[in-house]
C-alpha cells in the first residue's frame, strides 16, 4: 500500500498530464458529491413518508381481516349447532340398545367429517358429550372415540354461552382453538361442546400483502401477553421485541406505529385486544428509497469524471504529446532501433528539438553501420583463414599412420584412411559459403572419427543420432569438429579404459539442438567458469588469444543468429563433458548461406 502511494506521488510529480487531471477531477467531483448527499437525504425522507402511509392503511386492513377470519371460524361452529339431530345424539345414555348406539356413532362421525373436510384450515375437530363424558374427534383423518375421566385443563372446562378462543404461543403448532357450547333449546341446558383447531394460514393472504418489503420485514400475530401466535416464515425475533410488545400493550389505540432505534413498528389490535397483527421494518429498508438517487448520482459522477478525463487528456496532449513522442523515440534508439524518424511541422522550440534529434539519430546510424561492416569484414577474413587451416599435429599423426600402414602392406586400411582424409580436405576447402547442411557436417565428422578410431586402434565407441527431418537444416561450416577435437585433446588424453562419444541432433520446437557428450576426464571447475565467461562474451571473441575452437564457434553463432543462440557447457570431473549447440531451425533456401 505504501509503495502504491509512493508510485502515485511519483507519477503526479513527474507528469503534467496527471497534474491537470487531478486538478480538474477535484473541481468536478466535490459539487457532485454534495449533490448526491442532498438527493439521498431528500429521497430517504420521501420514501419514509410513503412507507409509513402505505403500511398504516395496510395494517388496519390486516387487523380487520384477521378479526373477520376469527369470527368466520365461529360461524362454522354455530352452523353445526342448528342440526336438530346433533343434540339428541350426544344426549343419549350408553345403556341404550346397541343398534341405536351404532347408528348414533355413524351420524356423529359423518358430522365431524363433513365439517373437517369442507374447511381446509381445520387441523382437528372434537365433539364432547357432557352426560357420557365421551369425546368424538377427527385428527389427521383419523376418527377416535374416548371417555374423559376429568375435564379439568381441557377445552371443555370453560363451556359457557359465548364462544371461547384459546390462543397458544405456537411452540408446537401454529394454530388456535375455538370452542362452543351445545345447548338444548328446551331447558337451555349445556349438554356438550364442539371444538376446532384452526391453522393460522387462513390469514396468509393478508400476511403476504403486508410483506411488501420482501424478506427485509417481519410480520407476526401476537397475543396480549406478548407471545407469538403466528410467525409465517419462522423468522427470528427482532432485537428489542419485548419492548415492542410492551409499547403495543400500553397503547390505548387499536392501530398505531412507532419508531425504535433500528426499526419501524406497525400494529393493529383485534378481537377486543386479544390478538394483534405486528409488522417490523428495519430502518435500513428506508435506504432503499435513496437507491435511485444513489444510482443517478453515480451515473452523473461517472459522466462528469469521464468528461473531465477526456478534457484533461485533450488539453494535456496539446502540450505533452510531442514530448512523450520524443521520449518514446529515445527509448527506441536506446533499444538499438535507429530507424526512428519524427515528422514534425512545428516551428517552436519543441519542433526544433525534434528535427535535431532526427538528424542526430541518422548520423549515429551511419557511424554504427560503418563500424559494424568493418568488424564483419575482419571476422569474415579470419574465418576464411580458419577454413584453410588444418591442425598440423593431426596432419602429422595421420601421415604417420598412413606410413605405418603402408609398411605393414595393409592396403585396404590405408585406402579407407586416405579416402576419409581426402573427403575431409575436400569438405574444408571446397565448400562455397558459410553454411552447410547438417547431414554434410555429420558426414565430415564421421570421416574424422574413422581416422581417429584407426589411430587409437578401435578404442573409441561412437554413437550418432539424427532426428528424422533435422538433417535438412543448415549449420555454420566446421561447427562440430572443433568440439570433438577438444574431446580427444583434453577429455580422452588421460582417460583410461574405453572412450565413449555421443552426438545427438534434435529438433526442439523452432530450434536445433546438437548435444556432444564424452566420458573423458572432465574440466576443472575454475577452467569451466572461465570457458563459460569467454563463450558468453559476445564482443571480440574472434580476436582473443588462444585456440580458434570453442570460443570462435560461439562467436560465429552469435554473429549469424544473435545472442539468444550459442553454446552451453556442463562438465563433471572424472565423469565427462556435455556441450550443447543451439541454433535456429532454418532451411538453406531461407537465405543465410
Amino acid at each position: 500500500m505504501v509503495s502504491l502511494i509512493k508510485r502515485m506521488e511519483y507519477k503526479l510529480a513527474s507528469s503534467i498530464r496527471y497534474k491537470l487531471m487531478v486538478l480538474m477531477l477535484s473541481v468536478m467531483i466535490l459539487p457532485v458529491l454534495i449533490l448526491i448527499v442532498f438527493l439521498i437525504n431528500i429521497s430517504q425522507k420521501n420514501y419514509e413518508k410513503e412507507v409509513v402511509t402505505s403500511n398504516e392503511s395496510r395494517i388496519i386492513l390486516a387487523g380487520k381481516y384477521v378479526e373477520e377470519k376469527l369470527k368466520e371460524s365461529d360461524k362454522i361452529l354455530f352452523a353445526s349447532l342448528i342440526d336438530e339431530k346433533l343434540i339428541p345424539s350426544i344426549s343419549q345414555s350408553n345403556d341404550e340398545n346397541i343398534p341405536l348406539n351404532f347408528s348414533t356413532l355413524d351420524y356423529i362421525q359423518d358430522k365431524v367429517s363433513a365439517i373437517y373436510y369442507q374447511n381446509d384450515h381445520i387441523d382437528s375437530i372434537s365433539i364432547y358429550a357432557k352426560e357420557s363424558k365421551q369425546v368424538y374427534s377427527l385428527l389427521d383423518s383419523e376418527f377416535r372415540v374416548f371417555r374423559l375421566q376429568t375435564i379439568k385443563e381441557t377445552n371443555w372446562d370453560k363451556l359457557g354461552v359465548n364462544p371461547n378462543y384459546i390462543f397458544n404461543n405456537g411452540k408446537t403448532k401454529q394454530n388456535f382453538t375455538l370452542t362452543r357450547s351445545i345447548i338444548r333449546f328446551e331447558d337451555r341446558k349445556i349438554v356438550g361442546g364442539i371444538s376446532i383447531d384452526i391453522n393460522w394460514d387462513i390469514v396468509d393472504s393478508v400476511i403476504d400483502m403486508l410483506k411488501t418489503e420482501q424478506e427485509e420485514s417481519s410480520v407476526y400475530i401476537i397475543n396480549n401477553r406478548g407471545e407469538i401466535l403466528y410467525n409465517p416464515n419462522l423468522a427470528a425475533k427482532n432485537k428489542g421485541f419485548q419492548r415492542f410488545v410492551q409499547q403495543i400493550n400500553n397503547s390505548k389505540k387499536e392501530e398505531y406505529y412507532f419508531k425504535t432505534q433500528n426499526s419501524y413498528v406497525f400494529f393493529q389490535k383485534s378481537l377486543n385486544n386479544k390478538v394483534a397483527v405486528v409488522k417490523v421494518i428495519p430502518k435500513k429498508v428506508m435506504m432503499k428509497g435513496a437507491a435511485k438517487a444513489i444510482v443517478y448520482g453515480i451515473v452523473i459522477s461517472m459522466l462528469s469524471i469521464i468528461l473531465t478525463i477526456i478534457l484533461s487528456i485533450y488539453m494535456s496532449l496539446k502540450t505533452t504529446k510531442p514530448i512523450i513522442q520524443l521520449v518514446g523515440a529515445m527509448q527506441e534508439v536506446e533499444g538499438s532501433n535507429f530507424n526512428v524518424k519524427i515528422k514534425t511541422e512545428r516551428l517552436d522550440e519543441i519542433g526544433l528539438l525534434e528535427k535535431r534529434f532526427t538528424t542526430m539519430v541518422y548520423k549515429i546510424k551511419e557511424l554504427i553501420d560503418k563500424e559494424y561492416k568493418s568488424e564483419i569484414a575482419t571476422k569474415e577474413a579470419q574465418f576464411k583463414a580458419l577454413q584453410a587451416q588444418i591442425n598440423p599435429h593431426f596432419l602429422y599423426n595421420t601421415l604417420q599412420l598412413v606410413g605405418g600402414m603402408a609398411v605393414a602392406h595393409n592396403t585396404a586400411s590405408v585406402y579407407t584412411v586416405i579416402s576419409a582424409l581426402s573427403d575431409m580436405f575436400r569438405y574444408i576447402t571446397g565448400k562455397q559459403g558459410d553454411f552447410v547442411l547438417i547431414e554434410d557436417e555429420i558426414e565430415h565428422i564421421k570421416n574424422y572419427l574413422h581416422i581417429q578410431n584407426e589411430r587409437f586402434e578401435g578404442n573409441i565407441e561412437t554413437n550418432i543420432f539424427i532426428e528424422e527431418g533435422a538433417e535438412s537444416y543448415i549449420i555454420p561450416l566446421l561447427t562440430i569438429q572443433p568440439i570433438i577435437e577438444n574431446a580427444f585433446n583434453h577429455g580422452f588424453e588421460q582417460k583410461v579404459g574405453k572412450w565413449k562419444l555421443t552426438i545427438e541432433v534434435e529438433n526442439v520446437f523452432d530450434d536445433i539442438e546438437i548435444t556432444i557428450k564424452d566420458n573423458g576426464i572432465g574440466i576443472l571447475e575454475e577452467k569451466l567458469v572461465e570457458l563459460r565467461e569467454q563463450i558468453n562474451n559476445t564482443s571480440n571473441q574472434l580476436f582473443g588469444k588462444g585456440s580458434i575452437g570453442i570460443k570462435n564457434i560461439a562467436a560465429r553463432i552469435h554473429l549469424y543468429f544473435g545472442n539468444d543462440y550459442g553454446l552451453n557447457i556442463t562438465s563433471e570431473r572424472g565423469k565427462g563433458t556435455i556441450v550443447v549447440i543451439r541454433i535456429p531451425a532454418k532451411k538453406k533456401m531461407e537465405g543465410l548461406a
